[in-house]
């Protein structure tokens, strides 16, 4: 009888190891592949169980849904517990969220610690990227955390300009100008020659930033205060491109400077119209639909359904189309083959324009944040655009945004909403 007990009890315990090796792998899984909505869904099925790997992973979600503060207490407790696994990937993690509020100094002191440590064993881009990265935020550590100064709302009127973008009014170091309002730029971005005009002191720093075409672009660094409306967002950081870096001459159109997400981030909220009106309220958005917005560095991703499968895309309010990217295209391989013929589809960014393989849609049906929403001749591409296109399913522009007559992206709660 004693041996019997015995025997379900190393029964028992296999059980347990086998599911707890299980849980772990399939949390693995779902973090390598960027499939943060899951990954938090999954975490949450663990809640009371406590062990370093979990410290990591609970560290991750903090991050993607804007608890940065969290975050570094999870990357921190992990990096002292002693465990290996996800060594370098916590201290990436952990720089990150440093850089989202704003400790610029913290951020170059992880990333040195990766380049001292980790360089023998990391791909030598991966080496290229920390001392890139660790240039970037060294160069700023001197400067003033970012900070808003706003005691009411913002209302701006928005217009466009030949190119289909929303700018806003704004006042940069007091002088007006118009500025492109564009959820996909990870840092506000400003051109050499409207750098000098505005007397924005240069940092010199060279630093390379990857385009939306997957070409790398060189640029220097300047701070300034942005006005909008009555609030002022103080300390922000402008990348310096060269002016031909934001020239498209196949419309002779020139971008001289961009409000990119930090800034978006830092109002809390906001909303756009269909007749371009841009507004900030202090409250946060009264709303039934669940969380489906989250981070993946400053990019947002905002999670939508096809034919009944969880999708994620980016949110790049700077694009005037949206496009859909490999993983879309095997997901329904088989339909788009049959009502689409192959071609070659062109798409512009910071750095030029570049031509891919794909196919274009005559008509797409997704939902997102609970409406159905829908895209004539979308394209799809069938080849590798840059490194978000392999975990990403697409990008949504603005062809999403006009479908509704409000937008609402409230980066408290981390939800998009359409009205």
């Amino acid at each position: 009888m004693k041996d019997f007990a015995k025997i379900l009890l190393v029964l028992l315990l296999l059980s347990l190891l086998g599911s707890a090796v299980f849980a772990q792998n399939r949390l693995d899984s779902l973090y390598q592949n960027k499939q943060y909505f899951d990954l938090r869904d999954e975490l949450a099925k663990h809640s009371e169980r406590r062990s370093a790997n979990l410290l990591f992973y609970r560290g991750v979600i903090a991050n993607r849904f804007n608890q940065n503060k969290n975050a570094i207490k999870f990357f921190r407790r992990y990096l002292q517990s002693g465990d290996t696994k996800h060594l370098v990937e916590a201290y990436e993690e952990l720089a990150d969220s440093y850089t989202k509020i704003n400790q610029y100094g913290k951020a170059a002191e992880t990333y040195k610690i990766l380049i001292e440590r980790f360089k023998d064993k990391a791909r030598a881009e991966k080496v290229a990227d920390y001392k890139n990265s660790y240039g970037l935020w060294n160069a700023l550590r001197d400067v003033l955390p970012q900070k808003v100064e706003m005691k009411e709302g913002i209302a701006l009127q928005g217009s466009r300009d030949k190119a289909g973008l929303l700018n806003l009014p704004v006042k940069v170091n007091g002088q007006p100008m118009d500025l492109v309002f564009d959820t996909g730029a990870n840092i506000s971005v400003v051109t050499a020659s409207t750098a000098k005009k505005l007397g924005l002191k240069i940092i010199e720093s060279s630093v390379s930033v990857g385009s939306s075409t997957d070409a790398n672009v060189n640029s220097k660094l300047a701070v300034a205060d942005v006005k909008l409306g009555e609030a002022v967002v103080k300390n922000v950081i402008f990348l310096v491109f060269e002016d031909k870096a934001l020239f498209f001459p196949q419309i002779d159109y020139q971008i001289h400077g961009i409000i990119g997400f930090p800034v978006i981030e830092a109002l809390g909220n906001f909303s756009i119209t269909r007749k371009d009106a841009f507004s900030v309220s202090i409250k946060p958005a009264a709303s039934k639909v669940k969380q489906n917005l989250c981070f993946d560095g400053l990019l947002p991703l905002v999670a939508g359904v096809h034919k009944g499968r969880r999708m994620v895309f980016s949110l790049d309010s700077g694009a005037d189309g949206s496009t859909f990217y490999r993983s879309f295209f095997k997901a329904d391989e088989q339909n788009i083959t049959k009502r689409a013929k192959p071609g070659k589809i062109m798409l512009g960014g910071s750095g030029g324009s570049k031509e891919v393989a794909g196919y274009i849609l005559e008509a797409l049906d997704l939902t997102v944040a609970n409406r159905k929403v829908h895209f004539e001749n979308a394209r799809v591409i069938t080849e590798k655009l840059n490194d978000k296109s392999e975990y990403l399913d697409g990008n949504l522009g603005q062809d999403l945004i006009w479908q509704f007559a409000k937008m609402t992206m409230d980066l408290r709660s981390m939800r998009i909403i359409f009205e």
